[in-house]
This record gives C-alpha cells, structure tokens and sequence, in this order.
C-alpha cells in the first residue's frame, strides 16, 4: 500500500462500527476520496473534530489498490471553516455546494479546479450573496465535468451571431432562435441570462463573483439549473430541499 499525502475537504462523515468513521473527501490531488479513520469517535477523542463537515485538512493515508476506502492515519486542520458551521443559511449552502461535488465526480477523478471552487466557496459563503454564490458554483462545477453546453453557438447550424436564444435540457444544448422550434423542450434564455453563463465560463472566481446579476436574472438561472440538474443528476439533492424548506424562515429573520 502506497502512503500518500494531500489537502482535502471533508464533504460527508458516516458512522463505522462503534468508533470509527467513514470519510468522503475532495482532495486537491486525487479528486473525491473514500477514507476510514478508525478510533476516531472514542469518548473524549479530539481528532473527531478534525473531520466536521467543511473542514479543510491535510491528511495521510494508505492507498488501497483493491479497494476505494483507504486508511486515514493522520490528519490535521489547515482551516475548520468553524463560521459555515454556526449559521442555518451557510450550512444550507455549504452542505448543497458539498453534495453537488460528491454527486457528480468519481472517486481518484482528479479535478483541481472543483478542489479550488470549493475552497474559494467555503471561505467566502459567510460574507457573499449566497444565491449568487451558488450560481457561480452550478456554472463552475457543471462546466468543469463537461455537462454545460458550449454557448457560443447554435449546436444545429453553428451559428454563433445572437445574444439570445434556447437551452434544451434533454439535448443538453444551445440553440439559436431560428432553430429552436425543432426542439420542443428548449427553453429561452434571455440576453442577461446567456451573458451571465457566458461571464461565468470565461473569467476566473474572483472576477466572475463580481459581475452585477439582477433578481431576474437571478431567478431565471435558478429555475433554469434546478431543471436541468433534475434531468442529470441520478436522484434528487437532499440539501436542495432542505434549502426550499428553511427559505420562509431565513426571510422572516
């Protein structure tokens, strides 16, 4: 067995046997891992801590070759992310951002870019529009794992001339106005709607977070990923809905 060393994400925890834990990482090196830290839920055990949900770690472990769980033997804290932890809305979003990137990778699929969304996302949820937020990250991530279409032009007839068109989620593809008819199921997508995906793909986080989005905008983008992840993704987002219900709550406040 191979040790290896890495930084990670703790995306999700489950309970093994008495005192152990089963570990998902998203590693800046390996991509999604699968980890077992054995002894780790002892009475009194500190180095439980070390794996809360969101916590960014470097950890040691030894790389089965016959199996995806691998043996944690050390680990310690680079950043515990402690305020996403305190707030309903910041776990809402950071427990949606960590199960979209466990949801759509594979394990040992290396993606240093998703491994970069998800830091600059945890570290900044506390103090930026978390809808917002959470726009760029769907855009980010879905295009890193090639399941946005390309947008800068008609997949029919190639047509890359308008500023507006069609998202057909079933094609998974972009139409221009002229061809959508032939697709019943593309949906329009407005001229701030499109610029917004296209801003999104083609800047790095730190400029893409500061494009001006409206509420309508906003709420197009939103209706139009919930859409299409519903088409994608193999079951429904458990953080989603726990997101829809909390909303009255969290305007109330």
């Amino acid at each position: 067995m191979a040790i290896q060393k890495t930084e990670a994400f703790v995306l999700k925890t489950q309970a093994f046997h008495s005192s152990s834990l089963i570990i998902t990482f998203f590693s800046k090196t390996f991509g999604k891992l699968r980890g077992l830290a054995k002894g780790v839920r002892r009475e009194r055990e500190v180095r439980g801590a070390i794996y809360e949900l969101f916590t960014h770690v470097e950890i040691i472990f030894y790389e089965k070759t016959r199996s995806d769980l691998h043996l944690v033997s050390e680990a310690s804290i680079i950043e515990s992310h402690d305020r996403l932890r305190t707030d309903l809305n910041t776990i809402a979003y950071a427990s949606y951002f960590s199960e979209m990137a466990d949801l759509v990778t594979e394990v040992h699929d290396p993606h240093p870019q998703i491994f970069e969304l998800l830091d600059f996302s945890f570290r900044f949820l506390p103090s930026l529009p978390p809808e917002n937020l959470a726009k760029l990250f769907e855009v980010k991530l879905l295009n890193e794992i090639g399941w946005l279409p390309y947008l800068e032009n008609c997949l029919n007839c190639r047509e890359s001339k308008f500023e507006s068109g069609f998202f057909s989620i079933k094609q998974g593809a972009f139409f221009c106005p002229n061809c959508a008819p032939q697709f019943p199921d593309a949906r329009p997508l407005s001229r701030e709607g499109l610029t917004t995906l296209r801003f999104y793909i083609a800047h790095n986080l730190e400029e893409a977070i500061k494009f001006r989005i409206t509420s309508k905008t906003q709420l197009e983008l939103e209706k139009l990923m919930e859409q299409f992840m519903a088409y994608r993704l193999p079951r429904p987002l458990h953080s989603r809905m726990f997101m829809q219900k909390i909303r009255p709550a969290l305007a109330s406040r």
